[in-house]
């Protein structure tokens, strides 16, 4: 049975994270919209580019202290740790004027300012599905009712149709009905139009309490179908996928039938209300893909009274807008409007209008998703997390795409953020002492060469404490990976400088520059003897995943030196500073990436057995000067492979022949009673005996 990423997941209680959010934080999913705490590994969130992406890992740990508490314009408030990273804009305009230009950043919680923006993502993603299928299971002695088309086209009859559903529709055994006031008389008529339009149905007036008139349509084919696409009760509605990635100029007819059953227009607003959190949020991201910008607010259950979810437009521009889409007169008075928000290039920005902490005590929450810039949007704005998780999710995903045994796969860690990595996976994982990591991890691979060993570890463990293990460790040329985790500080300590900090470096917690030369971990392993060198991006998550794949394939001692920003103490190497976005192109308009691809240019570092010791040189010179490359250029890729050099268990083979037949792992050591089965006492004799000897 293949390895699927759920399979991956641990059942521990993650005890740390670089910063999370309180667990009812709503989460916008794919389709649903859930709180944090509810959301599971393999389904699907909204990210910061406006596209849906997998969750690898939820992560979950106690946490008692400060939370902040941010509340945004328009869409309300969201509750984080102090280390909690937002993309965010900083304010560079007065208080009553918007930014000309708007960057965007990673912001702590702890560092946000009043009138710094939120960023929220408008969908951009675009399927013009021309039908929609209707599965109906047909029934052997039905013959009352005939069966509707499976297949109906997706037209502005339908959209209108689905969105009086959703807003007055309810599906009870064998019927389909409709409910509306005696006053939406041109709506019942409508509902009646479109139904015998497109489902070949006739509908029939019952009156229902409180001067409502329901309109039935008898077909349980219908009811089941409705109710299975759009839901039953005013709770669950909500509005099926396919429909939300419609362009945006189909949508406007859902709009108008979901605004026409539970909006209104009056004292120059326009208000809509429902009982379904899934179909608010979708409501506001419809509006959103119009340019319409909503306010949202919750009324909080009491009494008999479920939560009703409240969206509001009054700003006069996108008050007329929605006007022209639902049908209704334009507003005229616009002389004392003006928005508190801002639409640009797909983006919408949100100031922060109140910042306050508060004690808290409890469990909070975050996600690791198969995003390269690892983000997702929340119900108020978009959120992102550490690099380490982006390590995490390649390594999960490429575990799934490896043909290895999870049973048979053992992760190494030592001391530091990097090291929780073999708590969040459901692997063998063996949590080692600071540096240690590769001593622990070789002689496991020597006492048991079927095992598949990855150790992780920091550029602190392996390169400072643990340097002399990195060293011999090339020498050796051990059949196995090891995952640098390479952010420039010590982000378990508070962040003091690591050894691959660069020279003259101040970082946020450091009070001088940095006074040290940094290590190169490229040239590092290559004089070492490593056979197998690359370097990826913590972000990059499909890149390093492919990494992962060939190291771990690899035959000999295969090193990853995994780049990732600390967003809690590296404040210079940040996402923002390798994505280039304080370099923007001239001509696309766009940053420019540090980072590039080592085989998009054609470099190819492998040694083979047939090369002349020339091109063998040329080779290594190349991996030298490619490892130089700083700065605005950034080489990712495999710099160096040479799987000419014998393996150390070839070696130790070579001098002991039933090695790997019978590695200490697989030897005996204990009898079915338990005891040893090495004579402890004699061996006490003989070792007694020797020493004795040599006395003389």
């Amino acid at each position: 049975m293949a390895l699927k990423l759920t399979d991956l997941k641990t059942d521990v209680h993650n005890d740390w994270c670089p910063g999370c959010l309180t667990g009812d934080t709503l989460v916008l999913s794919n389709p649903a919209v859930k709180a944090i705490q509810d959301v599971r590994p393999g389904e699907r969130v909204l990210t910061a580019a406006g596209e849906y992406r997998e969750v690898v890992a939820r992560i979950q740990h106690h946490y008692s202290g400060p939370m902040y508490r941010v509340r945004a314009k328009c869409f309300g408030e969201i509750k984080a740790t102090p280390e909690h990273p937002f993309v965010v804009v900083r304010r560079t305009s007065g208080r009553h004027y918007h930014n000309s230009d708007f960057v965007e950043e990673r912001v702590q919680a702890s560092d946000l300012r009043v009138g710094d923006y939120f960023v929220f993502p408008v969908m951009q993603k675009v399927e013009d599905a021309g039908t929609f299928p209707f599965n109906y299971e047909e029934k052997a002695k039905d013959t009352r009712h005939g069966l509707p088309p499976s297949v109906v086209n997706i037209d502005a009859d339908l959209l209108r149709l689905a969105g009086y559903y959703i807003a007055e529709g309810s599906a009870h055994g064998r019927s389909l009905i409709f409910s509306f006031s005696q006053a939406e008389a041109y709506l019942i008529h409508d509902t009646k139009a479109l139904m015998e339009r497109i489902f070949r149905l006739r509908g029939k007036l019952a009156e229902a309490r409180k001067n409502g008139i329901d309109v039935v349509f008898n077909s349980s084919y219908l009811a089941k179908a409705f109710e299975a696409l759009f839901g039953n009760r005013a709770w669950n509605k909500h509005i099926p996928h396919e429909l939300m990635l419609l362009p945006p100029s189909k949508q406007k007819e859902l709009i108008k039938g979901l605004w026409r059953g539970d909006g209104d227009f009056r004292d120059a607003k326009a208000r809509y209300s429902t009982t379904s959190v899934v179909l608010a949020e979708q409501m506001k991201l419809l509006l959103l893909r119009q340019g319409i910008v909503p306010i949202t607010s919750v009324e909080h259950a009491h009494q008999n009274h479920k939560s009703a979810y409240r969206l509001y437009v009054s700003y006069s521009r996108d008050y007329n807008k929605l006007a022209e889409i639902v049908g209704v007169p334009a507003r005229k008075d616009t002389s004392r409007d003006k928005r508190s928000s801002v639409i640009r290039n797909s983006r919408l920005y949100l100031p922060v209008s109140q910042i306050e902490t508060f004690p808290f005590d409890g469990n909070v929450y975050d996600l690791t998703i198969n995003d390269p810039a690892h983000t997702f949007v929340t119900s108020v704005t978009t959120s992102g997390n550490c690099g380490d998780f982006g390590i995490e999710a390649s390594l999960k995903m490429a575990l799934t795409e490896m043909p290895v045994d999870i049973n048979k796969v053992a992760l190494f860690s030592g001391i530091g953020c990097s090291s929780k990595l073999v708590h969040f996976t459901n692997a063998f994982g063996i949590h080692t002492l600071h540096g240690r990591v590769l001593g622990y991890a070789q002689g496991a691979k020597l006492a048991n060469p079927d095992l598949e060993v990855i150790a992780v570890g920091g550029d602190g463990d392996g390169l400072g404490i643990g340097v002399g293990h990195f060293v011999h460790a090339g020498r050796r040329n051990i059949d196995m990976a090891y995952i640098i985790h390479d952010n420039g500080v010590y982000g378990l300590t508070k962040g003091q400088a690591s050894p691959t900090l660069h020279l003259g470096m101040q970082t946020k917690s450091l009070p001088e520059p940095n006074i040290n030369s940094n290590i190169n971990p490229i040239m590092l392993a290559l004089a070492s003897g490593f056979t197998f060198i690359a370097r990826s991006y913590a972000y990059n998550t499909r890149h390093l995943k492919e990494m992962i794949k060939k190291a771990v394939a690899h035959k000999g001692f295969a090193l990853i030196d995994a780049l990732q920003p600390c967003p809690t103490y590296n404040d210079i190497n940040t996402k923002e500073w390798y994505g280039g976005e304080d370099r923007i192109d001239p001509t696309a308009k766009r940053p420019m990436p540090r980072t590039y691809d080592l085989e998009s240019t054609g470099y190819n570092g492998t040694i083979t057995a047939d090369m002349s010791q020339d091109e063998i040189d040329k080779n290594l010179v190349q991996v030298i000067e490619k490892s130089r490359e700083w700065g605005d250029k950034i080489p990712i890729g495999i710099f160096y492979q040479n799987e000419t050099v014998p393996i150390y268990e070839e070696r130790i083979s070579e001098r002991i022949p039933s090695y790997m037949k019978e590695p200490p792992a697989k030897q005996q050591i204990g009898k079915s009673d338990g005891k040893s089965v090495v004579n402890l006492a004699n061996l006490s004799k003989e070792l007694l005996f020797e020493s004795l000897v040599l006395a003389q």
